[in-house]
């Protein structure tokens, strides 16, 4: 097996499959903290869907139908197991490896053909999640309750907020105000997306 992955000829396929590894055990260690990297991704989709790809292209991939990093996932999924199906069969039935310029590019092209398939049935078993790509100025106003830590100014905590259409939402929040704190299990109303949290004033 380490044979096959170690091989030359499934370099690429190997490092995407690390890669899902990697980012599914970072998923286990940030649910442990209260943090999900699923749920801190949503804003992703608005960059892919509206950005330089463009809304056509980014329908045709179903990119802004699923949280990016779920999407992501997917793609580097099948980009591995298709490449390694692929060379596996081209070494048994034809005694030859194809050149990794060609297994990567066939690969490449499959996989983007069969993640756009597996994220739109992904997205029409959760309809919900269909709204991830919603923009920052949907969530001002969201009520939000800290769920892990306390949060000051410049020091953010996660905090948890479900949408209109039944998605929750995780964020990294911190207080507008300078001298307030706020408490795990604290509401909080979102008021402005910063750089890297939003904003929030307590909840009355």
């Amino acid at each position: 097996m380490f044979d096959v992955l170690l091989s030359p000829s499934n370099f690429w396929f190997s490092i995407a499959l690390s890669a899902v590894l990697f980012v599914c055990l970072l998923e286990v260690v940030s649910m442990l903290f209260g943090v999900s990297l699923l749920g801190l991704s949503d804003d992703a989709g608005d960059l892919t869907s509206d950005g330089l790809m463009g809304s056509e292209f980014a329908n045709w991939l179903s990119i802004n139908k699923v949280p990016f990093l779920i999407w992501f996932i997917v793609f580097l999924s099948w980009f591995c197991a298709l490449g390694f199906f692929l060379n596996g069969i081209t070494g048994s039935l034809l005694s030859i490896t194809l050149p990794i310029f060609v297994s990567v590019a066939i690969a490449s092209v499959l996989a983007l053909f069969t993640t756009s398939k597996t994220a739109l049935a992904i997205a029409s078993l959760l309809p919900s999640i269909q709204t991830s790509a919603q923009a920052n100025d949907d969530f001002v106003g969201a009520v939000a309750t800290i769920t892990i830590g306390n949060a000051s100014k410049n020091n953010p905590a996660e905090a948890k907020f479900t949408d209109r259409f039944s998605q929750p939402h995780y964020v990294l929040v911190e207080p507008i105000e300078d001298s307030v704190l706020f408490n795990q299990g604290e509401a909080v109303i979102l008021v402005k997306k910063g750089q890297h949290s939003w904003l929030a004033t307590s909840y009355q």
